[in-house]
């Protein structure tokens, strides 16, 4: 098979880089760096590139892309709910048991309206979530970050400052409880071990020993869940 593949030069970069995403291929490539050396590394990558795009591609076609009408599902904490949409006088969103009620006016964009809605009932939950974990998390672990809130991050699921500030993804909450569980672990431990250091993952796996699941669970779902295409994954078994 033929890779097709998208370059992207930077005058800062030193070496070649490949990035797969949403199923497709992406290089990182120094900014005077001919195209044959690019080809012939691409080339040397095949195998493992053809794999992973083979993967996302399959993790896509599995799932509709989203158009934000009733009946289509959505996840709050990977338990399913079905979209219900209408037309009202103002906008607003009510989950009530698996089912998420979102109205829309009548001058507004069919499409867009109901999408900005969901995503701010998505990060209202998120950060109710948040404040809950906080008021609960131990304060012997001395790991207490100073602000924390819910941005939309379309390639990561959380981040942490050198002011020691967290914000997640609202994205991460379409994940089941214990994948959102130790993405919020692996920030905090950046409040000790602003890094990726043996002496951090160890600290992780202290603070949350099923991390190494969840890090997989995230990697083989990043590809649907962070697309704002899609916003889902399949169950295990499924894709």
């Amino acid at each position: 098979m033929t890779l097709i593949y998208q370059i992207n030069r930077s005058k800062r970069r030193r070496n070649l880089a490949i990035k797969v995403a949403k199923g497709k291929l992406e290089v990182q490539a120094p900014w005077h760096m001919s195209e044959a050396t690019i080809r012939a590394f691409v080339n040397d990558k095949h195998a493992w590139i053809d794999k992973h795009l083979q993967r996302q591609r399959r993790q896509l076609d599995a799932l509709a892309p989203r158009l934000w009408e009733s009946g289509e599902r959505l996840r709050w904490l990977g338990e399913p709910m079905t979209l219900k949409v209408a037309t009202a006088t103002r906008k607003s969103a009510e989950r009530y048991g698996a089912e998420l009620f979102v109205t829309k006016t009548a001058r507004s964009q069919a499409d867009k309206e109901p999408r900005l809605t969901v995503i701010g009932w998505y990060k209202r939950q998120a950060e109710a979530w948040l404040d809950d974990f906080f008021a609960t998390w131990p304060e012997h672990h001395g790991l207490t970050p100073s602000t924390w809130s819910i941005g939309d991050f379309t390639s990561k699921w959380g981040h942490c400052t050198r002011k020691q500030a967290l914000k997640f993804t609202w994205k991460l909450w379409i994940a089941p409880p214990w994948v959102v569980r130790n993405v919020v672990i692996h920030e905090l431990c950046h409040l000790k071990e602003f890094n990726h250091s043996k002496s951090f993952w160890r600290l992780v796996a202290q603070l949350s020993p099923d991390y190494q699941a969840a890090e997989a669970w995230l990697r083989q779902h990043g590809v649907t869940v962070l697309n704002a295409d899609y916003l889902d994954y399949c169950d295990e078994g499924s894709d």
